[in-house]
């Protein structure tokens, strides 16, 4: 299963892998669960699904919470909404 990944050359995943992982990052990669979950399920167009996330006010550069809340269908209900995900780890 591993086997089927290609690394750059020179990549050290082992560098990655903590030493008590059951799996190195070539099986996690190939793991269909895996693949699975990094495969889009909407398509450009298609509604997203809905969620309602608290709102935090940053301005001292630690999060408060507001008490409000931000809901997508809301605010969809009112003008295009764009969403934009990024991963930080």
């Amino acid at each position: 299963m591993a086997d089927e990944l290609e690394l750059p050359e020179g990549f050290d995943w082992k560098a990655l892998t903590p030493e008590d992982s059951p799996k190195g990052l070539p099986d996690v990669m190939a793991d269909p669960v895996h693949q699975d979950l990094s495969t889009p399920k909407l398509a450009e167009g298609d509604p997203a699904f809905d969620f309602t996330l608290p709102l935090h006010d940053f301005r001292d550069g630690t999060a408060r919470p507001t008490g409000a809340h931000f809901h997508l269908a809301a605010r969809a209900a009112e003008r295009p909404v764009a969403l934009i995900f990024g991963s930080y780890t």
